[in-house]
């Protein structure tokens, strides 16, 4: 197997659900990334869906995603062993990772578990918080979720139909984008900290990070003191949207300058099928070539911009509808419209172009359940190393399989002393 980009780091991961991603990014570039659980494993191991149907602690499809290529420890933070046994571990840290609620964070210091304290005594530790809304400022001990970072954002304000309430986007995506600037982030203190001997607090606010997805929400207030208005499936002008096919939806966006081929092309090919009515007429092309996108960016709608971008839109319509999705969308790529398929999970599972460039990435997950190891198939890498390429090197862990492995065999704990601290329940 070809090394990690990341191989020898080690990174210590104390994070609750919404930090899992970053060290799933890290672990999969070749980082040990050792999971540090509580006695009892992660609460959030039992989160559906699960394998089969199963649910269990061990059989989570969610966790197996974002937790292969780590190892498990298991230790109790509020025992002073605990403490002590994790003092000893993070000696052997690059990185430690973290999502600790304001409270969490307070009790935990009280317990002698002191991020600044860590790094005094280490300075070349990176240690790297996830929070809701940052580790100060007014705001900072409030309580969150992925819904309430959303709506923080202001993203949640853009998804959803006009007439409506706004809308959460689903898949946990402030955890992800929160998840993808902390690594960032903990990448960018470790090349500092590997250059100057010193590392440094790394710290991502969900609010913050998730405001973003907004693009040019926030310009458009800046510059016009207007706040953009969730758009739904409403069309602001013909070419530009989502549509319906035989079998499902694509999404359109053709007409706009300096993107893609223009309307013309899009009328050609309908032309060439005998489905453009009376668009070839000229009537069509001089108001299409006139178009203004400046009354698009202004918030006009299709019902303003009059009868003959209404009749237009009446055949594209027609026109999408004859055909399925696969057809709209290689055709009209052919054609360098820009349009693409609503893809289904069924969609990106059997897409030849994905199966192709060998994207996806198998391994056997034990499941503990006296059955056969699942054989798992999971989204490949985000990005892609021609020297030092992401890989599954290990499945999910389960909890605390690596204690042995790492407290005795690598932090250097006496056997016969871990058996006492398991007795005492502080691993």
């Amino acid at each position: 197997m070809a090394p990690g980009a990341l191989d020898g780091v080690r990174i210590l991961d104390l994070t609750s659900e919404m930090g899992w991603y970053c060290g799933k990014l890290l672990a999969d570039l070749g980082a040990d990334v050792i999971k540090v659980e509580p006695v009892g494993g992660d609460p959030s191991r039992g989160r559906a869906p699960y394998w089969n149907g199963t649910p269990g602690r061990e059989t989570s499809l969610r966790f197996w995603y974002f937790n292969a290529n780590k190892r498990s420890v298991t230790v109790d933070l509020e025992q002073y062993d605990g403490h002590w046994l994790f003092g000893e571990l993070i000696k052997t840290a690059d990185i430690v990772i973290e999502s600790w609620t304001a409270a969490e964070r307070t009790e935990l210091a009280e317990h002698g578990v002191d991020p600044v304290a860590y790094m005094d005594s280490q300075l070349a530790l990176v240690w790297v918080s996830i929070t809701g809304f940052g580790l100060d400022g007014p705001r900072a001990g409030w309580q969150v979720t992925d819904l309430i970072a959303q709506a923080a954002s202001g993203i949640a304000t853009l998804a959803g139909y006009p007439d409506g309430s706004p809308m959460r986007i689903a898949g946990n995506q402030a955890y992800i984008v929160a998840g993808i600037s902390a690594a960032q982030g903990a990448l960018l203190a470790l090349l500092q900290a590997e250059t100057t001997g010193e590392g440094q607090r790394v710290e991502t606010s969900m609010q913050e990070a998730l405001s973003i997805c907004q693009e040019t929400a926030h310009l458009q207030w800046d510059f016009q003191h207007t706040s953009r208005e969730r758009m739904g499936e409403q069309h602001r002008m013909p070419g530009i949207g989502t549509y319906r096919t035989q079998d499902g939806y694509i999404y359109s966006a053709v007409g706009i300058p300096g993107f893609g081929a223009p309307w013309s092309e899009l009328i050609r090919w309908m032309d060439d099928e005998g489905q453009a009515e009376e668009l070839t007429e000229p009537e069509y092309a001089e108001t299409f070539a006139s178009f203004n996108m400046r009354d698009l960016a202004l918030g006009s709608t299709l019902d303003d911009l009059g009868p003959v971008m209404s009749r237009a839109q009446e055949v594209l319509t027609a026109f999408y509808a004859s055909k399925a999705s696969l057809e709209v969308y290689e055709q009209g790529q052919a054609r360098r419209l820009l349009i693409g398929m609503v893809a289904s999970p069924a969609d990106i599972g059997d897409d030849e172009h994905l199966n192709t460039r060998d994207w996806w990435l198998e391994f056997d997950q034990p499941t503990r359940l006296g059955s056969d190891d699942a054989r798992v198939q999971m989204p490949g890498p985000p990005y892609r190393l021609s020297n030092t390429p992401t890989s599954i090197r290990r499945p999910a862990p389960q909890i605390g399989e690596h204690n042995q492995e790492v407290w005795v065999g690598e932090v250097g704990i006496p056997a016969e002393d871990l058996i006492a601290f398991a007795g005492e329940g502080a691993i």
